[in-house]
């Protein structure tokens, strides 16, 4: 085992819609799309958002479609999204939180 091992991701245990599932943080792989969550560019980080639901989907059922995973119901939003930011150490921006909770209200 080299040095490098102890900075590998590592899957860690979260709860989305009352379930747990194991997921693995992102990677420097995943820097691009990490990058354009914070765009003033609504649609860019939309684009972002939904990319890193994506893996994180694929990580829970790893047959799912991407048609599938595009009609996963909009409420399981919030435990998804933090979710990804417990397992990723991330900060759940306000401007984020509040785009989750309008999309709820819809």
């Amino acid at each position: 085992m080299g040095k490098i091992e102890k900075f590998l991701a590592k899957p860690v245990e979260v709860t989305i819609g009352g379930e747990k599932f194991m997921i693995t943080p992102f990677t420097v792989e995943d820097l691009p799309a990490i990058l354009k969550l914070g765009s003033d560019n609504k649609e860019e980080a939309a684009q972002a958002t939904k990319e890193m639901i994506m893996k994180v989907m694929k990580q829970i059922d790893p047959e799912a479609t991407e048609e599938q995973i595009t009609q996963v119901s909009i409420e399981y939003l919030t435990d998804i999204m933090n979710a990804i930011a417990k397992v990723n150490n991330l900060p759940m921006d306000e401007a984020r939180a509040k785009l989750i909770q309008e999309l709820k209200k819809k």
